[in-house]
């Protein structure tokens, strides 16, 4: 029986989706959930996140981790392309979040995204309704790294005055973006940041302005 199971690919790629899920769920979950809500309370702050989880190489650790900590069964994710395709990470997702995944971006709760000069329009996920606001999307947004140096300002609810943000990489569009997405309040998306150790978060709420309007877009480099 363990000779036939080792020399049947299906059962092999099914085997190799049920390793690498979180060591404690609950624990991990709930502190990162805990995290979570505090980096949308708190826009732009920057919040150091440690998981024991090994999902494919395509994506992170942490958003694996993030992803895991928000989804389920009642909620769909849409995968970017480039991880859609990736049949090994399909088959991880889906065993050890167990979410439906969306056939299009505006058909999703939760999107999984790549940052880069190439990252889908924000305006193509969807948005919630006047009546119905919370019924938009999550992006969760790899990046290469966060800090605090000011090439955003952000404001508005749950920012004292003015937080600092810097996103690496991210399109030159993406500014313009997401001040439609902020005027479309309180209809719009919101986004978490992942680093490959940290999260930060963009609520609809928030506003952005360039540290130096008058400098180029640094976020391409």
């Amino acid at each position: 029986m363990a000779e036939m199971m080792s020399n049947n690919p299906a059962t092999g790629a099914n085997l190799d989706a049920m390793i690498g899920g979180l060591g404690d769920p609950v624990f991990q979950t709930q502190r990162l959930f805990r995290s979570i809500m505090d980096a949308m309370a708190r826009p732009g702050t920057i919040h150091p996140l440690k998981t024991d989880a090994q999902p494919p190489a395509s994506i992170y650790p942490l958003t694996a981790a993030v992803l895991a900590t928000l989804a389920d069964a009642d909620t769909s994710v849409w995968l970017e392309e480039a991880l859609a395709d990736n049949s090994a990470l399909v088959n991880w997702l889906t065993f050890h979040i167990g979410a439906p995944f969306a056939a299009e971006p505006s058909e999703a709760s939760f999107a999984v995204l790549k940052g880069g000069k190439e990252m889908p329009a924000l305006d193509g996920f969807a948005k919630g309704s006047q009546d119905y606001p919370d019924r938009s999307a999550t992006l969760i947004i790899e990046v290469e790294a966060l800090s605090d140096k000011p090439q955003w300002c952000l404001s508005g609810p749950g920012i004292k005055d003015q937080n600092s943000l810097t996103v690496s990489v991210l399109s030159s569009l993406f500014v313009s973006q997401w001040q439609d997405n902020h005027a479309l309040f309180p209809r719009g998306v919101d986004i978490i940041f992942v680093s490959p150790d940290a999260i930060a978060c963009l609520p609809r709420t928030t506003r952005i302005a360039l540290a130096n309007p008058n400098a180029s877009d640094k976020q391409e480099h």
